[in-house]
């Protein structure tokens, strides 16, 4: 392989668990629970020996949502449960709402490395999130006389919250996405329309499911399992997704400066898990592994806090260079809608058409389980490629803090 060409990193296996809503039916799950699930799917689709996966590649963004503290063993936790190689490491990555794609990213850059360096030829990538169970805590620090007792007084946080500031830049992820679209001059009408559009195409999607017996959505599975209190659970749809309108919208009152953003055309707040299998592609011809897709480039930039929206633009430009493709060429979009006002930022910036983007709904709808979304989207993102047949697909987030990660995925049957 010659050092300017691509590596051939194929997928070979991608599954996604329904997404719950806050307080709702997967609630009571955590994290791991959740991504062993996914990864035990996405094991079973791709016919991959458990025995050969020579990583595990995790994300979580809020920690501390297990029970007792496990969330810091996380990835290594869900390689035991799945009964991965007792050798197989686990590695934690965080790059926010970026983080499930940064996990297919490392997992990329690890087979790609010369074998002297790492020998990996088959990781799993996955990503999930249980913001139902993000807790509140009390700041209290050590006392230097005993490390096991804390200082009286202690400020009371709740960590969801505090997660959505940006005290650095002295602003949040609201204001940000509200920034950003009246700087591309985003209404809030056109905020509202797009939302019960996210909404309409969830729910169809959702009646033309392959759970229905239509062949949309066929990364989801139903999740039947038996939750933390021992309640046995089936699940087999979106949960957030609402039967709602423009009239209904537009009464919500605004949250931001600009008037851009209302409860109603944000992402929702959510639970789920995804994982995919990625590997060498002679390492799969070599095993007998099937695979369609593979990827065809990446980018991770950074932009501006204050208008962190925009971060799916720059990102989606160097991952578009990185796969020596434009931007026509690209048939099919999966772009995080953290906020209306945010992804029609990016939609105005980068003169997007919105029929090919996000087309069974987005997070608006169907929910944003931050280190969920990015190995969610590639999911839908590779199953909607191949029903609608499209040689190209890209998938972006915006990221808190000011940046944007894209994957650029290529049907390897379409010349």
């Amino acid at each position: 392989m010659s050092r300017n060409s691509f590596p051939q990193v194929v997928i070979v296996g991608a599954a996604r668990t329904p997404i719950g809503v806050k307080c709702g039916t997967l609630s009571e799950f955590a994290p791991e629970e959740l991504a062993a699930l996914a990864c035990e799917e996405a094991i079973r689709r791709s016919g991959v020996d458990r025995e050969r996966i020579d990583t595990a590649i995790g994300a979580n963004v809020y920690q501390y949502t297990a029970p007792g503290a496990q969330d810091i063993y996380f990835p290594r936790n869900v390689a035991l449960r799945c009964r991965l190689r007792e050798e197989t490491p686990g590695l934690m990555v965080q790059r926010i709402c970026g983080s499930g794609l940064q996990t297919i990213i490392n997992g990329f850059q690890q087979i790609a490395l010369p074998e002297a360096v790492d020998d990996a030829k088959i990781v799993i990538c996955f990503g999930a999130e249980s913001m139902s169970r993000t807790p509140q805590v009390i700041r209290s620090h050590r006392l230097r006389s005993n490390f096991w007792e804390f200082a009286d007084g202690g400020v009371l946080e709740d960590t969801f919250l505090a997660g959505l500031n940006h005290t650095l830049a002295h602003t949040n992820m609201m204001r940000t996405a509200d920034e950003y679209g009246s700087r591309m001059g985003v209404t809030r009408r056109e905020c509202d329309e797009f939302a019960a559009q996210s909404h309409a195409r969830a729910r169809a999607a959702y009646k033309q499911s392959h759970l229905n017996g239509g062949d949309v959505l066929r990364g989801m599975f139903a999740l039947d399992a038996t939750d933390l209190r021992g309640r046995e659970v089936h699940l087999a749809r979106d949960e957030c997704v609402r039967q709602t309108d423009i009239e209904t919208l537009a009464k919500l009152p605004s949250l931001t400066p600009h008037g851009l953003v209302t409860a109603g055309n944000a992402s929702e707040i959510s639970d789920a898990a995804a994982a995919v299998i990625i590997a060498d592609r002679s390492e799969a011809e070599r095993t007998g592994c099937s695979f369609r897709f593979a990827i065809a480039g990446y980018g991770v930039c950074g932009v501006d806090p204050l208008v962190m929206g925009r971060g799916p633009v720059p990102s989606i430009q160097q991952a578009l260079g990185k796969a020596k493709i434009k931007q026509e060429d690209v048939g099919l979009w999966e772009i995080n809608e953290a906020f209306a006002a945010q992804y029609l930022g990016v939609e105005k910036e980068l003169g997007l058409d919105r029929e090919r983007v996000n087309v069974n709904g987005g997070a608006v709808a169907i929910g944003h389980p931050l280190a969920a979304t990015g190995v969610r989207m590639t999911v839908d993102l590779i199953n909607e490629m191949q029903r609608r047949d499209v040689r190209y697909g890209c998938t972006s987030a915006c990221i808190g803090g000011g940046q944007g990660v894209a994957l650029v995925i290529r049907d390897l049957e379409k010349t």
